[in-house]
């Protein structure tokens, strides 16, 4: 008995001083490794899970979140320097049709550790029934054919399309609608369309899946009786210039669209319409002409009964050659000679026929500028002067002229001779 009486005596002494030990033991750790409250420093992806294969989101949720996370140190730094140690789930687990508020679920691979702020703490989640459903495809043909041409009924590589998507999205959908323009057409048509549903105010109706996204949709264009599509065909008298060439003619437009009450008379033209003739006599330019057709009794063109015949016009080209064509020197400087080698060139030109034909020795200069030359040797290139810019010079032979300069003065005191080898060579 005095055993425990000396025990339970003591026993408040001996509690203080566990207590007391611990306490120095939790300041010691907690000064080594102290707790600290810090924002984590990336966003982190959200995960969803559990959603039923039969329903879908439909609306926008934040695919990232921001986390404030309250731990030790050495803990906390560990978090921040692996992001595979955390992850966030939004669970959608056994929910049915229709709007939920769910918070995400963020789990830590280390402890202690716990989570003191998440943005967004909740998420906003719309969930909708998965449907598919087969809706017919509608042509809506825009504009007209040209005058005299009718669309028949357009033919489609698919009658229907395959639509997926949320129910109440489906639901809105009035028509699927395949949209083929036709305007001034006076062809048949075959084009690949996109489709596209559309709701009763005939917008286009977006967050769902269509198979096939497009159709082939060919349109017959036929033309009405009366009417017929002819060539123009252009008629033109006299020659043109001598020395040119015709480069090309043609009618704008190409064809016309002719009429008439009685289609027996549009039945028995060839295929062609006749203009009014084009006098080309002595044409050397081109031409651009309004023209009118002639058009037999009892028909009409549809539109404007002219057309403009466009016609080109060029010279012929040819090329010609003069020899031994004696070289001019100009642009000497006072109280100098100069001797060139050789002195005659042969000359080769291109150009319009008629240009050519023309030309004549008197016609062609053929130059060596000299102007602020001094005393020497050079190698120049001589220059054809001509008096018509249309006219190319293809050669010269030869294409480099030596030219000697000497003084007059040294001329007189060696016989006119050559200057001295010493004379330097100077490039031109």
């Amino acid at each position: 008995m005095k055993l425990i009486r000396k025990i339970l005596k003591n026993l408040p002494t001996f509690i203080t001083a566990v207590i007391f030990a611990v306490a120095v033991w939790i300041f010691a750790v907690t000064q080594a490794d102290p707790t600290i409250t810090r924002a984590y420093p990336r966003p982190l992806n959200m995960e969803v899970i559990g959603l039923d294969p039969s329903l879908m989101i439909v609306n926008d949720i934040s695919e990232q979140v921001s986390l404030t996370i309250r731990a030790p140190s050495t803990i906390l730094n560990q978090l921040e320097n692996d992001i595979n140690l955390l992850n966030v789930m939004l669970d959608l687990s056994g929910l049915d049709a229709g709007v939920h508020t769910l918070t995400p679920q963020v789990n830590l691979a280390l402890s202690p550790a716990e989570v003191v702020r998440l943005n967004p703490a909740s998420v906003f989640v719309k969930l909708d029934a998965v449907v598919t459903e087969i809706f017919p495809i509608q042509i809506q043909m825009m504009g007209n054919p040209a005058i005299g041409f009718e669309a028949q009924t357009p033919e489609l590589s698919e009658e229907n399309v395959v639509i997926s998507g949320p129910l109440s999205i489906i639901e809105t959908i009035d028509q699927v609608v395949a949209e083929v323009n036709i305007e001034e057409t006076s062809e048949d048509i075959l084009r690949t369309i996109p489709i596209t549903p559309i709701d009763e105010e005939g917008i286009a109706v977006e967050g769902i899946t269509i198979s096939p996204s497009s159709i082939q949709v060919t349109v017959p264009v036929t033309q009405r009786g009366g009417f017929r599509t002819v060539v123009v065909k252009i008629v033109t008298t006299g020659q043109i210039a001598t020395g040119y060439r015709l480069t090309n003619i043609f009618s704008i437009p190409p064809t016309v669209t002719i009429f008439s009450t009685d289609p027996s008379l549009v039945e028995a033209i060839p295929g062609f319409i006749e203009t009014a003739p084009i006098n080309l006599n002595g044409a050397f330019e081109d031409i651009e002409i309004r023209v009118s057709l002639n058009l037999p009794e009892g028909i009409s063109v549809v539109g404007s009964q002219n057309v403009t015949v466009q016609i080109g016009i060029d010279p012929i080209q040819s090329s010609i050659s003069f020899i031994n064509v004696p070289i001019q020197i100009e642009g000497l400087q006072e109280g100098l000679d100069a001797t060139i080698s050789p002195k005659n060139v042969d000359v080769f030109l291109s150009g319009p026929v008629h240009l050519l034909e023309g030309l004549s020795l008197e016609n062609i200069f053929v130059v060596i500028d000299l102007s602020d030359r001094t005393p020497g040797t050079y190698q120049l290139t001589p220059i054809v002067r001509l008096e018509f810019e249309d006219v190319n010079v293809d050669a010269i032979l030869p294409s480099t002229i030596e030219v000697i300069i000497n003084s007059e003065n040294t001329n007189q005191n060696n016989g006119d001779l050559p200057a001295p080898t010493a004379t330097p060579t100077v490039s031109p």
